[in-house]
């Protein structure tokens, strides 16, 4: 048995002694799947030995407390049944197996600590933000010295998600702003939308019922992020205090205010937020609308 194997080995059995609903199903896939990627990557030197084994026992520890659930990482030849929904599960499942061998190995044990202590302080959150922070991060970042900065790209998601917004007198002036979800995948059709939070959006394809979008809308001339996301679904109380939104021929009106759109044709889908926010899509665009009042 290689020194790998006993690890994983007596990692199983720490989990099932520890744990009074552990998944060993669950385990032996991350081993076949991630860990058997990790592995790979890693030289046999001691030091890769250890980051191994800390990721084992971290993976053991995300098991046991349900961080990381069935379905996430595809058992023998089937593929798995859903992305990853929090930000353990993408860290430990995607992101972390691929990128760890090319961290330094001195700097490796630090970024498994980073990685935890980040991912488990977001169950003190919301469900819908530790969904939408799990997806947001996986959208490639521009290098991989980018991508590593966990820290760094966390706290900019979070205060595009979590910065105050005044509630709108929707008394404007409007200001009106396209996003372009080719970004998201360039084929995707926007559909129905609706809110999850008053500046998150979820944006369903129009022709694939399976696939949509969050958009964190950043304040305006703050950049929004866009990424590929599992239905946020509808978080937000209904608000008697929100305006009547209708589509118009290149219009949207807000209440009796007249929003001219540009590049408008046939409306679709309109929702809007007491952030003083309203979003639209169209039947022939792959843009999002976005109006704004103070």
């Amino acid at each position: 048995m290689s020194d790998l194997e006993a690890l994983a080995t007596h990692h199983a059995r720490e989990g099932e002694r520890r744990f009074s609903r552990w998944d060993g199903a669950l385990f032996e896939a991350l081993l076949a799947g991630p860990g058997k990627r990790l592995a790979g990557g890693l030289d046999g030197s001691d030091g890769s030995l250890r980051a191994f084994e800390a990721w084992l026992g971290l993976v053991v520890e995300a098991i046991g407390l349900g961080y990381i659930r069935p379905g996430v990482v595809g058992e023998g030849d089937a593929p798995r049944a859903r992305g990853p929904e929090n930000l353990v599960e993408w860290l430990f499942v995607d992101m972390l197996p691929d990128a760890l061998p090319a961290v330094p190995i001195e700097a490796r044990m630090g970024l498994l600590a980073k990685a935890w202590n980040l991912g488990e302080g977001l169950f003190g959150e919301p469900p819908w933000l530790n969904l939408c922070v799990a997806s947001a991060m996986a959208t490639p970042s521009a290098s991989p010295g980018a991508r590593l900065d966990l820290e760094g790209r966390l706290l900019r998601i979070l205060d595009a998600a979590l910065a105050p917004r005044a509630r709108s007198t929707w008394k404007g002036p409007f200001a009106v702003r396209t996003i372009d979800l080719r970004e998201v995948e360039s084929a995707f059709l926007p559909g129905r939308v609706h809110f999850g939070a008053p500046t998150l959006v979820c944006v369903h394809d129009r022709k694939r019922p399976e696939l949509s979008a969050g958009v964190l809308l950043g304040a305006r001339g703050a950049p929004s992020l866009a990424f590929r996301s599992p239905c946020l679904a509808d978080k937000v109380e209904p608000d008697p205090s929100l305006p009547t939104v209708t589509l118009g021929q290149g219009v949207v009106y807000v209440s009796d205010a007249r929003v001219p759109l540009p590049h408008w044709k046939r409306g679709h889908s309109v929702a809007a937020s007491r952030a003083g926010l309203v979003v639209a899509t169209a039947l022939d665009s792959q843009r999002l609308w976005l109006v704004e009042s103070p």
